[in-house]
C-alpha cells in the first residue's frame, strides 16, 4: 500500500495550490473552494496532503474524522481513497470515535467515477446533502405569488428604516462587521439550547475569519447600514463563470425584513452571474424550509462514500 504523505494545516498561502486542484471539478459545490476550507479550518480541524497527484483534505465532523470532499486533480483514485481511509481510520481510533471511514461532499458531476470506486473498494455511495441554486434575477425581482412573503418583508424593511447599501470594503467596514457578528451571536444565544452552542460559536468564528481574511480571499459582497451603522453583511465568491455563492449573511435580528432585503441586494450586487448558490442545508430542517422558500431552480446533490 502507498505510504501516507505529509499532512499540513490549511493556510492562506495555500490558496493558489487549492484553486489549481479545484479547477478539475466542472460543477463545484459551494463547499468545493479554498475559501471554505480556509474559514472552516479551525472548527473542522482541516488538514491536507497530495497523494497520486490528488489534493486530499481531511476534517472533523461533529464526532468523527472524515475525508472532506473528493480527492481531485490526479490519478489512481481508488488507491488514493484507500490510503486516505486508512488514515481516517487511524485518526478515529486515536480520538476514540467509532465510525466507518467516509468521504463527504462528493459533487454529482463525479458520481459515476465514485460509483466505480465504491465497487472497487467495497464501499457504499449514498446521498449526503444538496446545494440550493437560484436564478439571480428571480431573487432580484421577487415577482409573483410565490415570492409574496419575501417581497413584503423586504419592502417593510425599506419603508421603516433609514438604510443604505454599500459595497463591502475591508478598511471601511471590517470593524463594524465584526461587532455585528458578535451582536448576532449574543442574540442567537438567548434563544437556542445549550446543545447548539458549539454550532453558533463555530459559525461566529467562521464569519469573523471570512471578514478578516477577505482581502486575501477576494470575496465580494455588500453591507447594509441603518441610521449610519452597519446592520447587515453578505459575502460570497464566484464558483464558475455563471454561478456565484453566498457564504455568509448576518443581520441584526431586531430589524424586521433585514435578511430578506440583504439577500435580494446581494443578488443584485452579483447580477452578472446567472445563478446564485446558497450552499446546502446541513440536513437541518429549518434551513431546508428557508432555502426551499426561495424556490431554487436547481438542487446540486452531493454524496458520501463510506466503507462497508
Amino acid at each position: 500500500m502507498l505510504a501516507f504523505a505529509e499532512n499540513r494545516n490549511v493556510s492562506i498561502r495555500h490558496k493558489a495550490v487549492f484553486q489549481n486542484f479545484f479547477r478539475a471539478v466542472e460543477e463545484p459545490l459551494a463547499d468545493t473552494t479554498f475559501t471554505m476550507r480556509h474559514i472552516w479550518a479551525g472548527p473542522m480541524k482541516h488538514t491536507w496532503t497530495v497523494i497520486n497527484g490528488n489534493l486530499c483534505v481531511f476534517g472533523f465532523l461533529k464526532d468523527r474524522h472524515v475525508l472532506w470532499g473528493p480527492p481531485v486533480g490526479g490519478g489512481k483514485l481508488g488507491e488514493t481513497i484507500a490510503v486516505c481511509f486508512d488514515h481516517v481510520e487511524m485518526l478515529n481510533k486515536r480520538a476514540g470515535a467509532v465510525a466507518k471511514p467516509a468521504a463527504i461532499y462528493i459533487p454529482d458531476c463525479l458520481k459515476s467515477e465514485y460509483e466505480s470506486v465504491a465497487n472497487e473498494l467495497s464501499c457504499s455511495l449514498g446521498y449526503w446533502t444538496q446545494d440550493y441554486v437560484y436564478r439571480t434575477q428571480d431573487l432580484i425581482g421577487l415577482k409573483g405569488g410565490q415570492f409574496d412573503s419575501k417581497r413584503h418583508k423586504a419592502n417593510f424593511f425599506m419603508k421603516n428604516y433609514d438604510y443604505a447599501v454599500e459595497e463591502f470594503d475591508f478598511k471601511k467596514h471590517a470593524s463594524e462587521c465584526l461587532e455585528l457578528i458578535d451582536l448576532w451571536r449574543e442574540q442567537k444565544e438567548e434563544t437556542i439550547p445549550d446543545s447548539c452552542r458549539y454550532e453558533i460559536d463555530s459559525e461566529t468564528e467562521v464569519a469573523k475569519k471570512l471578514v478578516g481574511s477577505s482581502p486575501e480571499l477576494g470575496v465580494k459582497g455588500i453591507v447594509v447600514k441603518v441610521d449610519g451603522k452597519v446592520a447587515g453583511i453578505s459575502l460570497g465568491e464566484p464558483l464558475t463563470a455563471s454561478m456565484c455563492s453566498n457564504i455568509i449573511e448576518k443581520t441584526n435580528p431586531a430589524l424586521n425584513g433585514a435578511s430578506e432585503f440583504i439577500f435580494r441586494e446581494f443578488a443584485r450586487h452579483l447580477s452578472s452571474y446567472e445563478f446564485l448558490n446558497a450552499q446546502d442545508d446541513f440536513n437541518v430542517d429549518y434551513l431546508k424550509r428557508v432555502k426551499l422558500s426561495y424556490h431554487p431552480v436547481k438542487l446540486l446533490t452531493s454524496y458520501c462514500l463510506e466503507k462497508k
